[in-house]
């Protein structure tokens, strides 16, 4: 998201950053145009062009003027390539027509039905104490399904644990629902819990699966960027699906790392153990500091 008075600041340099590093296609949406003079947004518009066409990124910039063109844009946007742009107005409304058509006809990037068909995960993203329900906590089925009335395992807690508590009711889009599936964002109200006990990066898991909360971990990373050098010690926040803790570099096999370095590297959650899967893909950073790795294996 661009603001158009202001032009491409460093949040928009950085999420563009993240979505190359990460091969995902994306778009970039300019916002204000109401607000801003033509020769302020055309400035804006010029310079958001030239870092998409910045040798490292390789977009193809196309601004969307038309619903044909957002056709062609949502058609075009699986290679990578396209970067369309839209000019909107949240105060006016004017060029939100053509962002909604766009976003609807997306084609799906992921296979639902095939992960659906896997064990329930659903990692925690937000809680709420409703009156007269009790807690409630949401987040996206990543896999599988739960209905209401089944039980699961909530965890992990401080100690590494995993709890089992039954879900009530389930609520989809405000609309309450027998089933949440793969792809869906589920509300759950659960029994046998406390609200303070529970805490965004948890995991919702099958009954009978047997987690492991892991403190330390082995991963693949890649530099980023980093002003300086990274040793071992060093402690950036790891971010893992809706998990965001602090972690502590215990080993890597080169004595320092710099901005653009891969290395195999071991990591340590301070506070408490997590659930995650070797594959998982994580982000971490330290003030500006940002690299990105897959976790390959779980030490304990």
């Amino acid at each position: 998201v661009v603001g158009a008075n202001a032009g491409p600041i460093g949040t928009f340099r950085e999420h563009l950053g993240l979505t190359v590093a990460l091969g995902i296609p994306c778009f970039v949406v300019v916002t204000k145009i109401d607000m801003t003079p033509p020769e302020v947004l055309r400035k804006s518009l010029r310079e958001t062009v030239r870092l998409l066409k910045l040798p490292g990124v390789n977009k193809i910039p196309f601004l969307v003027r038309s619903r044909n063109d957002a056709a062609l844009a949502a058609r075009n946007m699986p290679h990578g390539r396209v970067a369309p742009i839209f000019l909107v107005s949240n105060v006016t409304g004017q060029g939100l027509d053509l962002l909604k058509a766009f976003l609807n006809m997306l084609p799906p990037n992921m296979d639902w039905s095939s992960r659906a068909k896997k064990e329930f995960l659903c990692y925690v993203d937000e809680k709420f104490n409703v009156p007269g329900v009790g807690l409630v906590i949401a987040g996206l089925v990543e896999q599988g399904s739960v209905r209401r009335g089944d039980s699961v395992l909530i965890g992990p807690f401080d100690d590494g644990s995993f709890r089992s508590i039954r879900i009530k009711s389930i609520e989809v889009n405000r609309v309450k629902v027998e089933r949440a599936v793969a792809g869906q964002i589920a509300a759950f109200a659960v029994t046998n819990l406390k609200y303070e006990e529970v805490r965004r990066g948890m995991v919702l898991l099958e009954l009978d699966s047997r987690p492991r909360a892991v403190r330390r971990f082995e991963a693949r990373i890649r530099v980023l960027h980093h002003p300086t050098t990274i040793r071992v010690g060093y402690e950036p926040v790891i971010q893992v699906h809706t998990i965001k803790q602090a972690a502590k570099l215990m080993r890597m096999s080169k004595e320092v790392l710099r901005s653009g370095d891969v290395d195999t590297v071991e990591f340590e959650f301070i506070i408490r153990p997590e659930y995650i899967r070797v594959g998982d893909v994580f982000f971490f950073r330290e003030g500006r500091t940002k690299g990105i790795g897959t976790v390959t294996s779980l030490l304990g």
